[in-house]
């Protein structure tokens, strides 16, 4: 999917959501990917853990998040045989083989199933990395060889505050 058409949607989405009375995200447990976006509130370090499971094929600003992150904690992938460095030319919002494989080896260093899926287990151990929400909205993400900002914001028709993150140039909320 065309990285400005999923800007353009979200905006529609967001919009008409406005216009019915917006989404409801409810219950604690329930998967955020229900809700069409990565959302939290309270404490950031239980924000992610009940997100819906990412995989190849599947293309989106959540899947932009999950690059993100995997940038920031200076991941590799395998390419041909022979690692590479996952960047920050590396972060697509489609979940190619690059994510696949640099997902694969994130899970391997923090002592995870290799599914080679960003997976609730996988977003759980993530969030704890996230810092607390300033005044701002902004979200820091202490990536194991940088840091990875992103905005938590309140979005009219979401229960909760909706993560944005730095996508092709500008702040994108993080849609499925």
């Amino acid at each position: 999917m065309n990285k400005h058409f999923r800007k353009a949607a979200m905006a529609t989405v967001l919009a008409v959501g406005t216009a019915l009375g917006g989404f409801a995200a409810t219950g604690i447990a329930q998967a955020d990917e229900d809700a069409g976006v990565i959302d939290g509130s309270g404490n950031t370090r239980d924000d992610w853990g009940d997100e819906g499971t990412l995989k190849k094929g599947a293309e989106s600003n959540a899947v932009a998040l999950w690059q993100t992150v995997l940038v920031a904690d200076g991941t590799f992938f395998k390419d041909s045989g022979t690692l590479r460095p996952f960047t920050e030319d590396d972060i697509s919002g489609e979940f190619d083989s690059r994510t696949v494989s640099a997902t694969k080896n994130w899970q391997k260093d923090r002592g995870l199933n290799q599914s080679g899926k960003a997976s609730p287990a996988s977003f759980e151990v993530a969030d704890n990395n996230l810092s607390a929400v300033n005044g701002n909205g902004t979200v820091v993400y202490a990536g194991s060889v940088d840091n990875a900002t992103f905005k938590r914001k309140t979005v009219a028709g979401f229960e909760k505050q909706v993560y944005s993150v730095k996508f092709d140039g500008s702040s994108v909320p993080t849609t499925y």
